[in-house]
């Protein structure tokens, strides 16, 4: 009876130094593999971790970098240069010729920020729906036959991508530790995503990109929102049978994306 009695504990003593020396077994290889991962990266990982490195090394001197979205309205107009062509059709230049800004919209987000704790600069990315009016600078004439017409009719309505780089100085006006005002300037790219009228291919005026020189000025309410008005004066980037000038007033206003989200 004895005998019988102690078996049950030591079969019972067995079992658990079996289950302790395959846990610790267990413990120990995740340990290893643990080790291991400390100094084994995967190729792409280690990638990754020196591109962060280089750009921190790189960009160590622009800080803040706050994220803001935009919107406004946009004035435009655009002057047009018909006389080196003669197409078969012609336009009444009373018709086209409005002479005025007609209003459009963008909208996009800007990152604002400080090199080297003196500069101020934005970075913007944006769509832009423009609507322009038309300026003509000739008038062709078969009086009185015909009445004073134009040889081309321009894409007035389009949308660009942009992007743009302003540089950006505090003005000493009011109380600089609540309100800031600022002047920008600097250049800014465009390019036409929109479809192009087949009478610009034809006479070969169907340009995509165009360049500005931008100038501005801008109001910052305590960090709260920034308000803006910049003038934009954009020339195509090739030549073109028929040269254009377009003529903007953005008026707007940006918020910083953690304020909305």
């Amino acid at each position: 009876m004895r005998i019988i009695g102690l078996f049950p504990n030591r079969f019972l003593l067995l079992f658990l130094i079996s289950s302790l020396s395959g846990s610790l077994l267990t413990a120990q290889t995740l340990t290893k593999k643990q080790k291991d991962s400390l100094y084994l990266l995967n190729p792409s990982q280690e990638r990754i971790q020196k591109i962060k490195k280089s750009f921190a090394k790189k960009f160590v001197n622009f800080v803040g970098n706050d994220i803001s979205l935009y919107g406004g309205l946009v004035l435009s107009k655009q002057t047009i240069n018909d006389n080196g062509i003669t197409a078969p059709t012609n336009y009444l230049y009373n018709d086209l010729n409005t002479n005025s800004f007609n209003s459009g919209f963008n909208g996009g987000f800007r990152i604002d920020g400080i090199y080297k704790e003196k500069h101020r600069y934005t970075f913007s990315l944006g769509i832009n729906r423009i609507a322009a009016g038309a300026s003509y600078k000739n008038i062709h004439s078969l009086s009185p036959f015909i009445d004073d017409f134009t040889h081309f009719k321009a894409d007035n309505v389009f949308t660009t991508f942009s992007f743009t780089a302003h540089y950006k100085v505090l003005l000493p006006i009011s109380n600089r530790t609540k309100y800031k005002f600022y002047a920008v300037a600097g250049p800014s790219f465009d390019y036409k995503i929109s479809r192009i009228s087949n009478e610009q291919l034809m006479n070969g005026a169907g340009n995509r990109a165009f360049l500005n020189a931008d100038l501005g000025a801008e109001f910052d309410n305590k960090g709260y929102y920034i308000l803006f008005a910049h003038y934009k004066l954009g020339k195509y980037l090739a030549n073109s049978t028929v040269p254009v000038q377009l003529n903007r007033f953005e008026i707007g206003m940006s918020i910083k994306s953690k304020d909305l989200f």
